[in-house]
C-alpha cells in the first residue's frame, strides 16, 4: 500500500512556503521596512524548513525568494551573492579532499591500528575515552558526518561483537559520544565550512578577526573536559556495562585495515599541510605569508590549491592514478554533503543582507535586548550569549541563528568594551552544538536518524546530557578568559 505524506508534512510545507513568500505582504512594523519583512520571512522559513522537512528543497525555495526580495537587485544577482560565495567554493574543494581520506580508508585503519594497542586491554572505560577522545582532535581535520557514520557503524560492530542487547545503553551511550566528539572537534577552529562564513561575518561586524589559535586554545580545553566527564559521568549516570566489552575482535574488521593504504599518507600530509598553512594564516596575520594567503590566495583559494595538487600527485600505488581520483569520489556523501553546501550558500548572505539598514531589522533586534543588556558589564553579556545561543542553536539552524545574533550582540560586545574576539568564538563554538533536536543541525539528524537507537527518550537524554555538560563548561571557560582578558 502506498503511502503519501502525513498531515503535518503538508502543514509544515505550507508554513515554509508561506514565511519565505508570503510574510513579506504583512505591513511592517517597528523599524522594519518592507523589504525587510521579505528577507526576514525568507529566513524565518528556512529557520522552520530545516528544523521540520529537510534541507534541499527549502533551500532552493530560499533562493528564489532572497533573489525577489529586492536586496541583490535582481534574481541573477541573488544567485551570485549565494551560489557564487567564496566560501562555498571553499567547501565544496575542502570536501574532496576531507571525503577522500575516509573513501580511501584511513578510518578504518586507525580504528583496528588503535583498538590493537595493548594498553586497552581489560580497560573498557579507558579505551572508550581514547576512543572518543582522539576522534574529537581528528574531527578538526576530517569530515564530521563521514566519519560519524564510520564511528557509528564501528560501536554498533563492538556492541554486537561483545553481546550487547539491542536496547542496551551501551549503544546509546557510545552513539552520544561519537556525536559530541564530532561535533566538538569540528567547532574547534572555525576554518572551514558554515563556520568559517560565521568567524569571516563577526570580522566585518566588529573589525576583529577571531584568533584561530586562541580560540582552539580555549576549546580544546572545553571539549577535553567535556569529553572526559562525558565518559566517566556518563558511564554512571546511564548505568553503561562494561564487563562485556573485553571480548571485541578486531580481526572482524577485515584484511584491508590492516595497512594505510599509500594514497591515503599522501591525502593526509597534503592536508595537514595546507590546514596548518590555513591555521597560521588566521592566527599570526602580521606577516607576508599570512597576507598573501588572508589577502591574495584566500582560504579558499588554499583549498583549492590543496584538491588540485592531490588530483595531479601520483598515488604511490603503481596504478598510474592521482592520489584523489574524481571518479572516485564524485558520487560519494563524504566527499560532498550538498545539504551542508546548500545550507550555507543561503544562510551566509541571507544573515548579511539582514543587516544592512535599507531591511530595519537590525535596529529592532538591538531593540528586544538593549533593555535587557543596558548597563551590563562583559560577563554578563558572554554568558547571555552563550546561553541563548545553545537555546537558539538547538531550536533550528544553527547557521542561520548563529549568523542572526552576530549582529544583535556585536554592538554591545563594543560597547561594553570587552574582548570581542572571546566573544565572537562563544558566539561560534556554540552554534556549532546542536545536537538535542534532529533539525538542529547535520550531525544531529544523522545521530536521531539512526536505527541502532530507536528509543527516542532515550537518545534525547544523552544528548541533553551532553548538552548541559558544554553548556556549563563553556560558561566557565570562556568566562575566566574574560575576566584574565579584561
Amino acid at each position: 500500500m502506498k503511502k503519501g505524506y502525513s498531515p503535518m508534512m503538508y502543514v509544515h510545507i505550507i508554513i515554509t512556503l508561506f514565511l519565505m513568500f508570503g510574510f513579506g505582504f504583512i505591513p511592517p512594523f517597528a523599524t522594519l521596512t518592507p523589504m525587510g519583512m521579505r528577507l526576514l520571512g525568507t529566513f524565518l522559513g528556512v529557520i522552520y524548513g530545516y528544523s521540520t522537512c529537510e534541507i534541499i528543497w527549502p533551500s532552493l525555495f530560499a533562493f528564489i525568494a532572497y533573489g525577489l526580495s529586492g536586496f541583490p537587485g535582481s534574481m541573477n544577482a541573488g544567485i551570485s551573492a549565494t551560489m557564487g560565495s567564496s566560501t562555498v567554493f571553499q567547501i565544496i574543494t575542502q570536501y574532496f579532499t576531507a571525503g577522500a581520506i575516509v573513501i580511501y580508508g584511513f578510518g578504518k585503519w586507525f580504528i583496528r591500528w588503535s583498538l590493537s594497542q595493548k594498553a586497552f586491554k581489560g580497560k573498557p572505560l579507558f579505551y572508550t575515552w581514547c576512543f572518543m577522545f582522539i576522534f574529537m582532535w581528528s574531527a578538526i581535520v576530517l569530515s564530521q558526518i563521514a566519519m560519524a557514520l564510520l564511528l557509528y557503524a564501528i560501536w554498533t560492530d563492538i556492541a554486537d561483537s561483545c553481546g550487547y542487547d539491542k536496547d542496551s545503553t551501551f549503544r546509546y551511550y557510545g552513539f552520544g559520544g561519537i556525536l559530541l566528539s564530532m561535533v566538538m572537534g569540528g567547532g574547534m577552529i572555525p576554518y572551514k565550512s558554515w563556520m568559517l562564513g560565521l568567524a569571516t561575518t563577526w570580522a566585518d561586524v566588529t573589525g576583529e578577526i577571531v584568533n584561530l589559535g586562541f580560540m582552539f586554545l580555549l576549546t580544546g580545553l572545553v571539549g577535553t573536559i567535556v569529553m572526559t566527564a562525558y565518559v566517566i559521568l556518563g558511564a554512571k549516570l546511564f548505568k553503561v556495562d562494561f564487563s562485556i566489552m573485553k571480548g571485541f575482535d578486531v580481526e572482524k574488521m577485515g584484511e584491508d585495515s590492516k595497512h594505510l593504504r599509500p594514497r591515503a599518507k599522501r591525502i593526509i600530509i597534503v592536508y595537514v599541510i595546507i590546514m596548518l598553512l590555513s591555521i597560521f594564516a588566521g592566527t599570526f596575520t602580521k606577516n607576508p605569508v599570512s597576507n598573501f594567503v588572508n589577502n591574495t590566495l584566500t582560504v579558499g583559494g588554499l583549498y583549492c590549491l590543496c584538491s588540485a595538487i592531490l588530483m595531479v600527485l601520483p598515488s604511490g600505488e603503481g596504478d598510474k592514478k592521482a592520489a584523489i581520483v574524481f571518479n572516485d569520489i564524485k558520487h560519494s556523501d563524504a566527499a560532498v554533503s550538498w545539504p551542508v553546501i546548500m545550507m550555507c550558500a543561503i544562510t551566509i548572505p541571507l544573515a548579511t543582507a539582514m543587516t544592512n539598514e535599507a531591511t530595519g531589522i537590525l535596529p529592532w533586534l538591538t531593540g528586544i535586548f538593549e533593555p535587557l543588556f543596558a548597563g551590563r558589564g562583559p560577563l554578563f553579556i558572554l554568558i547571555f550569549t552563550i546561553i541563548v545561543m545553545m537555546i537558539l542553536t538547538n531550536i533550528g539552524s544553527n547557521i542561520a541563528f548563529g549568523g542572526a545574533m552576530i549582529p544583535v550582540v556585536s554592538p554591545f560586545v563594543m560597547a561594553a568594551g570587552m574582548n570581542p574576539v572571546i566573544a565572537g568564538a562563544a558566539l561560534i563554538w556554540i552554534a556549532n552544538i546542536g545536537i538535542v533536536l534532529p533539525g538542529a543541525s547535520a550531525p544531529a539528524s544523522i545521530f536521531h536518524g539512526r536505527s541502532e537507537i530507536p528509543d527516542a527518550a532515550m537518545r534525547t537524554k544523552v544528548v541533553c546530557f551532553g548538552a548541559l555538560l558544554i553548556l556549563i563548561t563553556t560558561t566557565v571557560v570562556f568566562s575566566i578568559a574574560q575576566l584574565i582578558a579584561g
